[in-house]
């Protein structure tokens, strides 16, 4: 017979070996989020022997500060000058034009003195005998030969419909230059005064009426020391086909 001890002792160990049998394995730790080292290290090769060098180790990267581009600034600050400038600028060119001067040969036909750019003359000579052209128009002289230049003399009298007069002694014929470049005319004038200087910002637009002369034949209207200029469009007064 067996003795009652064995027995027990039989039974405890089948019991011990059942309850070794249904023990759930302990849970595994994962590593560190990001890091595998220290003890963590050591039960993960424990647990995962092969697979350590094949699992990647993030590790999140420190958020990038946000920083301004230089260049931008400026750039920035750049436009924000030409901006700033754009008025004085705008300012300057208008001060500059207003403080601009021209200079203008006066001469007198009949009671009026008249202007003209001095940037327009060639010379003044005396009046001298014309070669008339048949069929010009009655504003037009004749012509003469300038050192073997021949050209028109225009009547200031007549072109600008004051009517005739006496020659006197003070008749110039002033040399210009066509608008056009081709060639010279001589315009008649019952005398040639001055030359004056007047600013361009203060020279007005023709009024809408002139008496005893076509509005088409002025550019402006000038001042100098009281007196008024009537500031001739040469282009318009020497074209022949304006009547």
């Amino acid at each position: 017979m067996m003795d009652i001890a064995e027995i027990r002792k039989k039974a405890q160990r089948e019991r011990e070996g059942r309850r070794e049998a249904v023990r759930p394995e302990p849970p595994l730790r994962e590593p560190a989020a990001g890091v595998v080292g220290g003890d963590d290290a050591e039960l993960y090769d424990e647990f995962f022997p092969q697979e350590v060098s094949c699992l990647p180790v993030c590790i999140p990267s420190p958020a990038t500060p946000v920083i301004s581009d230089p260049l931008t600034i400026i750039l920035e600050g750049r436009k924000a000058a030409l901006v700033a400038d754009i008025l004085p600028a705008a300012a300057t060119e208008t001060a500059v034009e207003a403080e601009r001067e021209l200079e203008v040969i006066c001469f007198r036909v009949a009671d009026e003195v008249y202007g003209i750019d001095i940037m327009e003359l060639k010379e003044i000579i005396k009046p001298r005998e014309t070669t008339e052209i048949p069929h010009a128009p009655p504003f037009i002289a004749g012509v003469v030969s300038l050192r073997g230049i021949i050209i028109p003399i225009f009547v200031m009298r007549e072109r600008l419909g004051l009517g005739a007069a006496e020659c006197g002694t003070k008749e110039r014929v002033i040399v210009v230059k066509r608008a056009d470049g081709d060639g010279l005319c001589g315009i008649l004038v019952d005398e040639v005064t001055q030359v004056v200087r007047i600013a361009a910002g203060s020279v007005e637009h023709p009024p809408a009426v002139l008496d005893g002369i076509d509005r088409e034949f002025v550019s402006g209207i000038g001042r100098n020391e009281g007196r008024i200029i009537i500031l001739l469009n040469l282009e318009k007064v020497l074209d022949s086909s304006l009547s």
